[in-house]
Parts: C-alpha cells; structure tokens; sequence
C-alpha cells in the first residue's frame, strides 16, 4: 500500500485481486494485486512516469520473481544478461530503500513475492533451493527459463495479455513459477558441482550480492573478503576465474551504471550521485566518471538535454 499510494491511487476488489488506476501529474497507469495470506502477494504495473520523484518502497523478506521492463530493472539488485530487460530471481529483505524516479521512465513489472513461511512447506530439495535463493544474489535467468516464467507471471494479470483470475488460478501459477524458477537453480548447481566449480561460484555470487547492497558504502576488497569469511588473495582469484574481470573493476563499474541512472534524474545532484554510490567527495566521483567515460558527470548530463 505504501508504495500504491506514492502515486496517489487507490485500489478496490474486483474478484480476487484488488486493482487501481492513476493519471495525474505524478504517473499514468494501473496496478492489479492479488493478496495471498500466508504465501505472499502477485503484484502488476504498468506506470509511466512524468515527474521526476523520490520513490521509497519497503520489502519483506521472501522469494521474488519478476518480469521487469528495462527501467524497473535497473532499480533492482540483480545481475542483468541483457539490456532489453528481464525476469529475475531474487531474494527480499526488510530494509527500505529510497531513489529517484525519473521522468518518463516505464515502471512495468509482474511479481510474485512468497513468504518464507510458505516456502518452508515445499520438499527438501527445494526448501533448500528457496532459501540459497532468498539469502544469494539476485539474477536474470537464461532466456529459456525466461521465456516460460515471463508467460506464467502474464497469464494473472490483464494488464499484460492476461486476465483476471480467481484465488484457485492464481496458486496454481505461483506453485508452476516456482517451480520453474527452483528447477533453474537446482540445474544450475548441479552443473557447477560437476564441473567442479560450484564453491568458486558461490563465492563470487555472495560477492556480486554484497556490492549491490552497498554501494554506497565504503566498500574495500578487504572488508568485502571479511565479510564472506575468506581471504582477500581467494576471493579475487575466484572472481576473476568465473568472470574474467577483476573485482575492484566489477565494484568500479556497478558504481558507474548506477552513477548513470541516476544522472538521469534530473533533480538528482552529482553530489548526491556521487554520495549514493560510495564516493563522499564529488571530485574523487568526477574523476573516476571520467576514466570510465572521458567527460565530467554534468557534461553527460547535459548532453541528455
């Protein structure tokens, strides 16, 4: 509700689901939500933004898996595999974040959020696999896995070729999604355990999770290798065996693409971009954009005009 009423919309029962719709100077567009009590909440938008505004949401801890459009994408912690947007996989906590929405930016999604409680009622092998999945780092799945959880996560909602469906319907695309969605992880480990390779990946998932959370922290490769308890010389081999990249470079360039976006609000400051990506002084920020893309922060931004 929170998050609904930042736009300013109000939602009434229609069947199952609650809907809503907005068109003010703030955004355009419609939400449907389907509350589950005891497993969790199916949750559509289609939102277009026409003021830049901050934006705060809290979540709750559970599984979460989503189709996004590019730009609701890029607000999550995930790991994107291409530009055009995606379905992730990730896990919720109980923080609250707040950023900036940018004017003009789609906010499309289709969600589902399970709880834990729920997710502790499946069988071993996935009770295990929900909680990796919750407690690891968010991702966009292979684009055959994609496609299947795009149409299950579709198929609840008419705001995206769907319908609307009752209480019965709704449970069973929350049990096949996720079991799409547990199978993915599950066949995912298997083939690193066979090849040999699945602690490294762990490791260096853990990491890519750690430098989403914080990247407006401080963030060092000794406090990042204290915090996944191992060694500095062991995480970074391992990062650079399973990516290829450096992880001080990966850390650089997460804060870079986030600088990005955010420049793109235009009520944003560069200080406060440079503040909300680990930088507390806006000239150390203004030099490191500069290697990265050979301009200052507010020539980019101008050329945005």
């Amino acid at each position: 509700m929170p998050q609904v009423e930042q736009f300013g919309m109000e939602l009434r029962a229609c069947g199952a689901a609650l809907v809503g719709e907005v068109r003010n100077e703030r955004a355009e567009g419609a939400v449907c939500v389907y509350p589950l009590p005891g497993v969790g909440v199916v949750t559509s938008h289609r939102l277009r933004v026409l003021r830049d505004l901050p934006f705060s949401e809290s979540g709750l801890v559970g599984l979460c898996i989503a189709t996004l459009s590019r730009d609701s994408l890029a607000l999550c912690p995930v790991a994107p595999r291409r530009s055009g947007g995606g379905v992730a996989v990730f896990g919720q906590d109980r923080s609250t974040r707040s950023y900036p929405l940018r004017a003009g930016s789609v906010q499309d999604a289709v969600s589902m959020t399970l709880l834990p409680g729920w997710l502790a009622q499946l069988g071993d092998a996935h009770r295990v696999s929900a909680r990796e999945l919750v407690e690891g780092v968010g991702e966009t799945v292979p684009d055959e896995v994609a496609g299947t959880l795009n149409q299950v996560l579709r198929a609840a909602t008419p705001l995206f070729g769907g319908s609307l469906v009752d209480g019965r319907s709704v449970m069973g695309l929350v049990g096949r999604a996720t079991g799409v969605a547990l199978a993915w992880h599950e066949e995912r480990e298997r083939a690193e355990a066979a090849a040999g390779t699945l602690v490294q990946a762990r490791l260096v998932r853990a990491a890519r999770l750690c430098v989403a959370r914080h990247l407006g922290d401080p963030l060092t490769l000794d406090g990042l290798a204290r915090d996944l308890l191992t060694s500095r010389s062991r995480l970074c081999a391992a990062f650079r065996a399973e990516t290829g990249e450096s992880l001080g470079s990966y850390v650089t360039r997460a804060r870079m693409e986030r600088a990005l976006a955010l420049l793109e609000v235009a009520s944003v400051s560069v200080a406060d971009v440079a503040r909300a990506v680990g930088y507390p002084r806006t000239s150390s920020f203004t030099v490191a954009f500069e290697r990265a893309f050979g301009c200052s922060p507010s020539v980019w931004r101008g050329h945005l005009r």
